[in-house]
């Protein structure tokens, strides 16, 4: 739900699903002020308080950008065990502002990593993470892994899918990701509990570092060639529908 459809029938469509299905809920969140005083101005309070109100806010609901906020908002999203989806690269680029992550992870929420829009670089999006996260904390505060955490484990839970996906393990699917060596990620250095592995992947990852990949089992990218579908004519296709987008947008804009 974005909060500019809000409405009574809306929520009130929301509940009785909730009811009758019981699914994972996903709506953007106080990603702005703007949107933050339309929903203001209209209830007199935050689409987070309308949700708790109606009864949307649990274990399966997941919020995204969650901007503003407010330490109660918090206190809410944590009594009631509901995931936030961060974007930090999309926050800073549309000048939404910063997420409290580093409140939200002191009060054990769970809090998962996304894009938005058509940006896609992960590596980017963790690597922000955890900069912003060493200047609102204490500098030993957050590490490497809990940024991996986020990107991996903590987006299967907010979706309810821990016990299959987002770590490695006996019966979960084998969803494997393959990363060449680089030399740029070196010294690493692993000797009891000090470690530079993840901390160097995190600084240092990129795309083109990723050889193969492979979901349950199966490989969807060997030596970074798609192997389940026709990469080739799959760009031809994307390029024809992003050309005939723009065409359509010129028109609409005049241009």
């Amino acid at each position: 739900m974005e909060e500019e459809d809000i409405s009574e029938e809306e929520l009130e469509k929301c509940r009785e699903r909730k009811a009758e299905y019981d699914p994972v809920m996903m709506a953007h969140c106080l990603e702005n002020k703007w949107r933050h005083d339309l929903v203001h101005a209209k209830y007199d309070r935050s689409s987070v308080k309308l949700y708790d109100e109606r009864g949307l806010l649990d274990d399966k609901t997941v919020l995204f950008h969650t901007v503003y906020l407010s330490d109660a908002h918090l206190d809410l999203l944590a009594e009631n065990g509901c995931s936030v989806v961060h974007c930090p690269l999309s926050n800073l680029g549309s000048g939404a502002g910063l997420a409290k992550v580093k409140e939200m992870l002191d009060k054990g929420i769970n809090v998962c990593l996304g894009t938005d829009y058509a940006h896609t670089d992960l590596w980017e999006v963790m690597r922000f993470t955890y900069y912003l996260l060493k200047i609102r904390a204490e500098v030993s505060r957050f590490t490497a892994e809990d940024v991996f955490q986020m990107a991996a484990a903590n987006g299967a839970k907010a979706y309810r899918m821990d016990k299959e996906i987002g770590q490695i393990g006996e019966g979960r699917c084998a969803d494997l990701v393959f990363i060449k060596k680089d030399l740029s990620f070196f010294p690493l250095l692993e000797k009891g509990d000090f470690s530079t592995i993840l901390h160097n992947l995190l600084l240092y990852g990129k795309e083109d570092c990723i050889r193969h990949v492979m979901v349950d089992g199966k490989w969807v990218m060997k030596d970074r060639k798609m192997v389940t579908v026709d990469e080739e004519a799959l760009n031809e296709k994307f390029a024809e529908v992003t050309e005939g987008f723009f065409r359509y947008l010129n028109k609409e804009w005049g241009r």
